[in-house]
């Protein structure tokens, strides 16, 4: 079952393979990327200070922290502003004609979003409104011609050959806007903006390693604005790396949002809470709550749409009871699993369906659905990941008309390929050379490691809700999630192994300041 990917000998040389690039050229600090019109709209917005200011966000964690950090921003330079959040279910993304028919003058600035609402930025234009679009999203295209909105100015990096760094996302570009406009950096708001890089998986490398890089050890610090510090020791949480990022933080602050209308409002309320609120801990731990209660109605919806699969890849996936905010897990469960497109449909209370796809790297979802607009009510997104609405009558040929889009796919690969093959005793040097070329995440991935691992049955045990697996010894603790039945049908067959051939992830893992090396099963066999 387990084979090696290629001929790298070393942690280097594959990073260099996984991110393409020289290692010198990786490592090479990056702080201050150019990124075309961005003074420009500083200015702009400077010129206007005088007049109300509206920010307009988004409902994820990227759309939350860019406005958290955009809020922060303005009240640090002693501008006076408003700010708005769309409602996920009954609004939809981003700035829309409804926001602005509530706005009567002034400046709106859009963090997150922006680039495809042209028609509610026309609307604010004929209103005599000053716009200002800073998102990260791809823009609309129409037989191969970039569509722009009639906004003031646009600063969006994806779209600009001219900026330095093309793969920003939206809290990361809000970011070096404050930066801008203040001329320092904030260490807090900077550590929004490396949790929004990771949890809208976007590439870590160039200016978002180096952000993220940053964020991690100015959070292993103590800083941090304070609902976020609460939610660390909430958890009792000591060391954070990017993982914590991606699965541990970025879900909970994602999680209220998918399942509340005004969700993201909340979550933007906690992390804009003093640390003297005396209800913080207590407001803290019911977004801990309403994460684990995602959970379960995400495990729902997935063994549901397990049980309808019909085979079919590229996959699309309807079903009319799902929550509008749980949509895009079920897609990126599928996608990973099943490893090719995939779009989950739900309807919606104004009868269209709507739609959340998750791709893989072989094939770019946004342009793959630009093939399509003729039956698309609406659409936005990037490479791997899209939001979407169409008409009911249209899902069978939206299915017919995607399945040909995508084109050939990859076919399904049921062999496990490891990067290294390693020994208990090597694991010292390995995780201090881990260490050098970290984050790792999309554009950077993790690597797998083959190890041999001796296994006692007094140091295992079943842990959580009795589907994850633990084995403890002095050198490695091993987890593996999810992965309970898989050993039980193996000591079934072969009783109790005394080792064990895995394949996983290493990581540090911190408990009352004591750090213990951790392999995190991805595969094993005897």
């Amino acid at each position: 079952m387990f084979k090696k990917k290629d001929n790298c000998t070393s942690i280097q040389e594959i990073v260099e393979r996984n991110t393409g690039m020289k290692i010198e050229k990786f490592l090479e600090s990056q702080k201050n990327p150019y990124i075309k019109n961005l003074k420009e709209a500083v200015a702009l917005l400077l010129q206007h200070k005088q007049e109300p200011i509206h920010i307009i966000g988004d409902f994820d964690v990227d759309g939350i922290s860019a406005t958290l950090i955009m809020i922060y921003g303005l009240f640090m330079a002693g501008l006076s502003f408003q700010y708005r959040l769309p409602h996920r279910f009954s609004e939809g993304y981003g700035l829309s004609e409804k926001i602005i028919d509530e706005i009567q003058s002034g400046v709106v600035i859009t963090v997150d979003n922006g680039i495809s609402a042209h028609k509610a930025i026309k609307k604010a234009k004929e209103k005599g409104l000053t716009v200002i679009v800073t998102d990260h999203h791809q823009a609309v295209t129409q037989e191969d011609e970039i569509l722009l909105p009639e906004a003031d100015i646009i600063v969006n990096p994806s779209i600009e050959e001219e900026s330095e760094f093309h793969s920003l996302c939206g809290a990361g570009i809000a970011y070096y806007f404050v930066k801008q406009l203040l001329g320092k950096d904030v260490i807090e708001l900077l550590v929004m903006a490396a949790i929004a890089t990771v949890a809208d998986v976007v590439p870590l490398i160039g200016p978002n390693r180096a952000l993220v890089k940053q964020g991690i050890e100015a959070l292993n610090q103590g800083y941090g604005v304070p609902g976020l510090l609460s939610l660390l020791q909430v958890m009792n949480k000591e060391i954070i790396n990017e993982d914590d990022f991606g699965f541990c933080i970025g879900p909970i602050l994602n999680a209220t949002g998918r399942l509340l209308d005004n969700g993201s409002e909340k979550t933007l309320s906690f992390l804009l809470m003093s640390s003297t609120n005396p209800k913080l801990e207590e407001v803290t731990q019911k977004f801990i709550d309403m994460n684990g209660c995602r959970k379960m109605i995400t495990k729902k919806a997935i063994q549901q749409a397990e049980e309808d699969y019909k085979g079919d890849r590229p996959i699309v996936i309807y079903n009319p009871n799902l929550g509008e905010g749980i949509i895009g897990l079920v897609a990126g469960q599928f996608s990973e699993k099943y490893q090719c497109p995939v779009i989950c449909f739900t309807k919606t209370k104004h009868g269209f369906l709507k739609g959340s796809g998750r791709s893989i790297p072989e094939i770019h979802l946004k342009n793959t659905l630009d093939k399509m607009q003729n039956l698309i009510v609406s659409y936005g997104g990037h490479a791997g990941a899209a939001g979407l609405s169409i008409k009911e009558e249209n899902l069978d040929e939206f299915i017919k008309a995607f399945t040909q889009a995508c084109g050939t796919i990859p076919p399904l690969c049921k062999d496990t390929f490891y990067d290294l093959s390693i020994t208990e005793d090597e694991l010292p040097n390995v995780m201090e050379q881990l260490k050098l070329y970290a984050p790792y995440g999309e554009g950077n991935n993790k690597i797998l490691f083959h190890i041999r691992c001796n296994f006692k049955q007094n140091n295992f045990r079943k842990i959580g809700d009795g589907t994850h697996i633990l084995h403890y010894s002095p050198s490695l603790k091993i987890i593996g999630y999810g992965k309970s039945a898989q050993f039980d049908a193996l000591v079934e067959k072969y009783g109790f192994p005394e080792q064990l051939n895995c394949v996983g992830y290493l990581s540090e893992s911190w408990f009352q300041n004591k750090c213990t090396y951790q392999l995190e099963l991805v595969d094993f066999e005897r």
